[in-house]
């Protein structure tokens, strides 16, 4: 079974191609200079399909929740607002309201994962966020950047219901034009998984990605579905 200190090293090897992985937020932007603006309309069907997250994920087995519109709420958990963020995405806690002044106006999220169970072996969360504006976008990633940064090297140790959570350890943040990327190591032992967490800003769009798997030296996961989801806006 590693312990924190092998964890803390896989967690340091995610980090070396964090340059290389943030590369793929702005493929899209850099042939537009000025993107559209992305209508509500066009969320849920920008989301990485089945079939693609499978790919991603090397996995046949990939099983799909239902798209949902509103922000998950885990702040009696970790009222840690810096990292709250990374731990989980989608908190209603750092979106805030929807239909607040600059806040966001529509949400698509959904999560995928095999075995389909809490004692999953790989997982995704994926999302797509909206703002009246991109100036609105560009201050909620602003303001993200800057509690991530906050929330490297971090150790989470959560108790719910009286038994301990998955221990969870972030690494570096990488940040490149319109994207945020962060390493995470969840678990120990057997049920050890590494984790990456990206952020990416796309015109009046924010997409939040999480992508769980077995321990490999590097995962690219959410940044390759960050990726797709931005290819498949509107340009």
């Amino acid at each position: 079974m590693p312990d924190g200190g092998a964890i803390a090293r896989r967690v340091a090897a995610m980090v070396v191609v964090a340059a290389a992985l943030q590369g793929c937020s702005s493929e899209k932007a850099q042939g537009a200079t000025e993107p559209v603006t992305v209508p509500a309309s066009a969320l849920v069907g920008s989301l990485a399909s089945v079939a693609e997250i499978n790919r991603v994920m090397d996995s046949t087995a990939m099983t799909p929740h239902p798209v949902t519109d509103t922000m998950a709420d885990d702040r009696a958990l970790l009222p840690n607002l810096n990292c709250l963020g990374v731990w989980q995405p989608d908190q209603a806690a750092i979106y805030g309201a929807p239909g607040e002044p600059d806040g966001w106006n529509a949400l698509a999220r959904q999560t995928l994962r095999t075995p389909d169970t809490e004692q999953w072996s790989s997982l995704v969360r994926q999302s797509v966020i909206s703002y009246p504006s991109a100036e609105a976008a560009q201050r909620f990633f602003d303001q993200s950047a800057q509690r991530w940064s906050q929330c490297t090297n971090h150790r989470v140790n959560i108790t719910l219901n009286d038994r301990p959570m998955p221990k969870w350890l972030s690494g570096d943040l990488g940040r490149a034009e319109g994207q945020l990327a962060m390493p995470v190591a969840v678990g120990m032992g057997a049920e050890n998984r590494v984790c990456q967490r990206v952020l990416s800003i796309y015109s009046n769009v924010i997409i939040d990605v999480e992508a769980c798997r077995p321990p490999l030296p590097i995962v690219t996961s959410a940044s390759e579905i960050a990726a797709k989801i931005q290819r498949s806006l509107p340009a």
